[in-house]
């Protein structure tokens, strides 16, 4: 994976968190604390600035009652799904 790539892999991922966490009405603050990270580092997550731990994640899907395929792409896009069934 190129670092352009792997940039737009975390953007997509804290892209997909933030809509979950606002779509469930709480903030950063709520989500982080629950999940026992900063703030900041929340923001971080959704900004797509750092790689989320994969426990990290597992916990705020949890949290924001989502499946991890839906907010890590390859893991249930549609667009995914369809190419690996061309090959």
């Amino acid at each position: 994976m190129t670092g352009y790539e792997a940039r737009t892999f975390r953007a997509t991922i804290g892209r997909r968190l933030r809509e979950h966490r606002l779509k469930a009405g709480l903030t950063q603050e709520e989500v982080a604390w629950q999940i026992g990270v900063s703030q900041g580092s929340m923001s971080h997550y959704e900004q797509g600035r750092i790689e989320i731990p994969l426990g990290v994640l597992i916990a705020a899907c949890r949290i924001l009652r989502v499946a991890p395929a839906t907010i890590v792409p390859g893991l249930g896009d549609a667009y995914d799904v369809e190419a690996a069934q061309a090959s």
